[in-house]
């Protein structure tokens, strides 16, 4: 795992080109290196997305048949754009999307996961991000902030909300970055067409739905 420094030389101008890591708008390297440790804070973003109340009586996280597919409609949601200056406000039991700040991008040969803040979540914010960030991902990261505390939080954007982890690992030449490398924004989607799903299911590959 690379130390608060080997990241910072990473995040060098002068870095070379295949190690380099790019974090934009750049954190405060002095503080950092100062309170040091493995993790680098990241802000939150100005961008959020909420779930609206649904009428259906249940959501299927993965459409076996095309029918399913089809017919079933997607998720109800809202996007919100929070200003800087003015807050967006978390009520207990409730869940919302958010981004990071900071557009990030990782070199072939480093991947890492994302944390929350121990001092969100002792106020009752849990940040249940899907952790892992491959190689060569470039974007804003995803949050799923969930309120499990007694009392409504606010969140402001520019806060500090989450932190990174990073370490190296073999150089992935090739291969795919992630359903979500590229975003600015958070989006919701479902787990793309699984062959051994379908086979557990007694269906053959060709009989799987359409992308």
């Amino acid at each position: 795992m690379l130390s608060v420094v080997q990241i910072f030389e990473r995040l060098n101008p002068d870095a070379p080109d295949n190690s380099r890591i790019s974090i934009v708008p750049a954190p405060d390297s002095t503080r950092a290196v100062n309170r040091g440790g493995t993790s680098v804070d990241l802000r939150l973003g100005r961008w959020f997305r909420s779930f609206r109340q649904s009428q259906d009586r249940y959501y299927p996280l993965y459409h076996s048949t095309e029918k399913q597919r089809s017919t079933h409609r997607p998720m109800n949601t809202k996007e919100h754009f929070v200003p800087f200056g003015e807050e967006f406000v978390l009520h207990p039991n409730r869940f919302v999307l958010g981004v990071t700040l900071e557009w990030l991008s990782l070199p072939a040969d480093l991947s890492g996961y994302v944390t929350g803040k121990s001092s969100l979540g002792r106020h009752g914010l849990v940040i249940e991000t899907a952790a892992g960030i491959h190689p060569r991902f470039s974007g804003c990261l995803t949050l799923e902030l969930a309120n499990v505390g007694e009392v409504p939080l606010v969140l402001s954007p520019g806060m500090e909300v989450c932190q990174i982890f990073l370490h190296e690992t073999a150089a992935a030449d090739s291969g795919t970055v992630g359903t979500f490398s590229g975003r600015r924004k958070p989006s919701v989607e479902l787990p793309k067409k699984d062959e051994i799903f379908d086979r557990l299911h007694g269906r053959t590959v060709d009989d799987s739905p359409a992308e």
